[in-house]
């Protein structure tokens, strides 16, 4: 089997190397089993991208987050409401009435770096009441502007 004799008659004509022909062989059909799988198996993942001319314009809007923005000016803080500027006791009255009219209730926060989070704060707890499900905070850069 593994050893062979060389032919020799004596004690010392046994030779300890390895067979190649079983393993040629296991490594054969090792190579015809790749060879079958690799095309079978998936590449990349599924994925279906909504189409731009299916989305209408209401769709969009009741989809879209609320932006809510909050910028300081030398000495005054400005609150945006989706385009519109408001106060600091309007920012509630408005998210609420932007909200009811969404089927998705999200609210986006961006705010500038040097407000007092306190502001910030006030914010997300009008945004709560409101009845926003995810609020989140839009951070510098994530818009694509540098400052």
């Amino acid at each position: 089997m593994a050893f062979s004799t060389n032919g020799t008659t004596g004690g010392d004509g046994l030779s300890s190397e390895i067979n190649m022909t079983p393993l040629i062989d296991v490594l054969l059909v090792m190579l015809i089993i790749f060879m079958v799988i690799v095309p079978v198996m998936p590449r990349g993942l599924e994925s279906a991208l909504p189409s731009v001319a299916s989305a209408g314009p209401t769709e969009e809007a009741a989809d879209r987050p609320v932006l809510v923005q909050v910028d300081l000016d030398q000495t005054t803080v400005r609150y945006i409401v989706d385009g519109v500027s408001t106060n600091s006791t309007g920012v509630a009255a408005r998210l609420l009435e932007l909200l009811s009219q969404r089927s998705v209730r999200r609210v986006l926060v961006k705010a500038d770096a040097k407000l007092d989070f306190g502001v910030v704060a006030g914010v997300i707890d009008a945004s709560k009441a409101a009845g926003a499900d995810n609020i989140g905070l839009v951070t510098p850069g994530a818009d694509g502007q540098s400052r």
